[in-house]
């Protein structure tokens, strides 16, 4: 007995050891991070943003990858199978904890390797100029009128957005046409085309149309305004108790060892503490985070527990 757990115990150590050294030559060529969304949204934002700090500060080129399709699933699938060495991360928002309860995935969820939450920031709620309202209070009364007439986009069945739409429409009692896209970026896209009357998605892809009167923001879906859009009114204004966050996350493939994953979130860490990123976080509608590791992984599969629930509890499907 004593010899094999002098055995296991010297194997444990050999694996620490190697595991340390391995990160001690971390990173040695380029980091490629995931994006399971079309450019444009909240997700690739974050990320372009990111990669440029984290390449000046490790020293190789970050790559971002996007990965769009499935509801981020082909993405995050991608991810799942990696190698846990590094140099393949995923960037996403916290759908990520949700479509375990509305998709029978490919992964097992619990398993991938949270780094840190980097950001959040609320769903905003926008229209197109030619929509016939203009607040929530206008858009409800048309909606009681006119039953699936209103047509709302969002990044994917199962993402916030979606979650954002039939929350609005069970707590304002109308029934709306939700349309889902391959990401805010396409989402916005139909949006500005007049494909759609309005859609759900993040500030960032949102704002600059606002500032040219290419989009109407009707509310935000947190429980308070943000800095980006201090006039816009949140949902709660209108509708009490109507709260929804999106953050936005990385992980590494299951079984990232803790030096690797460490020394990715001191980058990350290094980058959002830099002034200028946090100031265009803040314009652009982001709230910086830097969760440590541990803190991200027990916040993580708190709200893989809590959608659970609250979709089971609100009968919520996909098509």
């Amino acid at each position: 007995m004593n010899t094999l757990a002098g055995k296991l115990a010297a194997f444990g150590a050999a694996v620490l050891f190697g595991a340390a050294a391995h990160a001690a030559d971390y990173p040695n060529r380029s980091i490629k991070i995931i994006v399971p969304f079309a450019p444009g949204g909240g997700s690739d934002v974050i990320t372009r943003m990111l990669g440029e700090r984290m390449s000046a500060d490790l020293g190789v080129p970050v790559i971002v990858d996007n990965k769009p399709g499935a509801a981020s699933i082909i993405g995050t699938d991608a991810l799942a199978k990696s190698a846990p060495d590094g140099y393949t991360l995923l960037l996403t928002n916290s759908a990520i904890t949700s479509n375990p309860w509305l998709y029978k995935l490919p992964f097992d969820t619990q398993k991938l390797t949270p780094v840190t939450m980097i950001a959040s920031a609320p769903q905003l709620l926008a229209a197109h100029p030619s929509a016939p309202f203009r607040t929530l209070k206008e858009l409800i009364a048309f909606a009681k009128a006119n039953p699936e007439k209103v047509s709302v986009g969002t990044a994917g069945a199962g993402q916030l957005s979606h979650l954002a739409a039939e929350l609005l429409q069970r707590a304002s009692g109308t029934k709306m046409t939700t349309v889902h896209y391959k990401g805010s970026g396409n989402a916005l896209n139909d949006l500005l085309g007049g494909q759609i009357m309005m859609s759900f998605g993040t500030a960032p892809g949102f704002i600059p149309h606002i500032k040219t009167g290419r989009v109407v923001p009707i509310a935000v879906s947190s429980a308070e305004r943000i800095k980006a859009l201090p006039d816009v009114p949140t949902v709660g204004e209108t509708l009490p108790g109507y709260d929804l966050t999106n953050w936005f996350g990385i992980f590494a493939p299951p079984e990232t060892p803790k030096p690797i994953v460490d020394k990715i979130y001191q980058s990350i860490s290094r980058a959002l503490s830099n002034s200028a990123v946090n100031t265009r976080l803040s314009d652009e509608g982001f709230d910086a985070k830097g969760v440590p590791p541990e803190k991200f992984a027990a916040l993580f599969r708190a709200e893989i527990a809590y959608w659970q629930k609250f979709i089971k509890e609100n009968n919520i499907k996909v098509d």
